[in-house]
């Protein structure tokens, strides 16, 4: 249970050099392999898998990148408030902040910690975007960069105060919008350009597979994404789907609860959370199904976000709680509109279960 009930600082500025950190340490090894590979191996293609922890938790990055921002310049969230009508068991109580030091383990974080949070993590951005830089940039020196594909793209989103909440792990627009960027040699129409197409990150390696030349296996969901690179325009898809299991009471690694936690200080919390979900569902209350087997799925089209609450067990049985929101009027899902779009829910509940079954 330690590493549920203390887990260090939240947040830090150490007045150190990049590579004290391991993000710093990673992009130098990379550079380092390359230069040697482009030394010793020059005509033999390369693959480079690089990941970043931050800007996970802990929020901690050298103080330089805290001096990037003007803290008085930066903005609390935007909605702090759960969406009306939304699912109560689709937010949890920020556990995975509220295990650091320094935050509180109930009640509202504040907005002088929720500043300082956020300052944080703009902080641990800017400092991934460097180490990335010092990749691209040894790529550059090599003469390889118009002979290479480049992908870049995070894991998930997180909410800095957005619905009342800190960390990942929703089915929310914030916790599964996740930045996406693709540069691949002859695709110069896609430069610098954005697209607004629906993706999915399923479709990252059917679109690898396409630019390297090399067949991609019949069993893959996803679809490349070489027309959407040719033009920028272009769609492939008319849906995003993701799922996360019942966020409200279960740890932020989608874990359930471990029973320990009940007794820990986060026991009133879980209490808190319990009692807002059983005044929502009322007789459809039950412990071990919203623990242990609740599962959300999310249907995200062009303009609406779609999602069920259902017992994963049975996939065919009846959602236990749906949510929709309109992109259109709506762009921060701050309304769940389902009980008043009945023909929308039918429509996207068929195209959901034509999916997860």
């Amino acid at each position: 249970m330690g590493g549920l009930t203390a887990s260090g600082p939240a947040y830090e500025a150490a007045d150190v050099p990049d590579h004290s950190f391991g993000d710093g340490h990673s992009a130098r090894l990379a550079v380092a392999t390359m230069k040697q590979h482009f030394e010793n191996k020059p005509n033999q293609p390369l693959f480079v898998g690089l990941g970043f922890s931050k800007p996970h938790l802990h929020f901690i990055a050298p103080k330089k990148y805290w001096d990037l921002y003007d803290r008085e310049k930066i903005s609390d969230a935007k909605h702090s408030n759960p969406p009306e009508g939304g699912a109560a068991t689709g937010l949890h109580a920020s556990f995975e902040l509220r295990v650091r030091h320094g935050i509180p383990k109930t009640g509202d974080i504040g907005p002088e910690l929720s500043r300082t949070l956020m300052h944080a993590y703009l902080a641990c951005a800017s400092y991934v975007d460097a180490q990335i830089g010092l990749v691209l940039d040894e790529l550059d020196k090599s003469g390889e960069r118009d002979n290479t594909i480049i992908m870049l793209w995070g894991d998930h989103g997180w909410h800095l105060g957005d619905m009342g909440v800190w960390g990942k792990a929703t089915n929310y627009e914030i916790a599964t919008r996740v930045p996406f960027i693709v540069q691949a040699p002859g695709k110069d129409k896609a430069v610098g350009k954005k697209s607004e197409a629906l993706v999915e990150l399923l479709d990252m390696y059917p679109t690898l597979c396409d630019l390297a030349g090399v067949p991609a296996p019949k069993h893959l969901e996803g679809k490349s994404l070489m027309p959407i690179l040719d033009n920028p325009k272009a769609s492939v898809k008319d849906f995003a789907l993701s799922q996360y299991p019942n966020p409200a009471l279960r740890e932020w690694a989608a874990n359930p609860l471990a029973p320990a936690m009940r007794e820990t200080f986060f026991g009133p919390l879980i209490t808190e959370v319990e009692a807002r979900i059983i005044k929502q569902m009322g007789g459809k209350w039950d412990r071990d199904l919203f623990e242990n087997h609740l599962m959300g799925y999310s249907l995200r089209t062009d303009r609406y976000r779609y999602i069920e609450w259902r017992d994963y067990r049975d996939k065919k049985s009846k959602p236990i709680f749906v949510e929709l929101y309109d992109h259109k009027s709506d762009p921060d899902e701050t309304k769940n509109i389902a009980k008043k779009n009945a023909r929308i829910v039918d429509r996207l509940s068929k195209k959901l279960q034509g999916l997860i079954n």
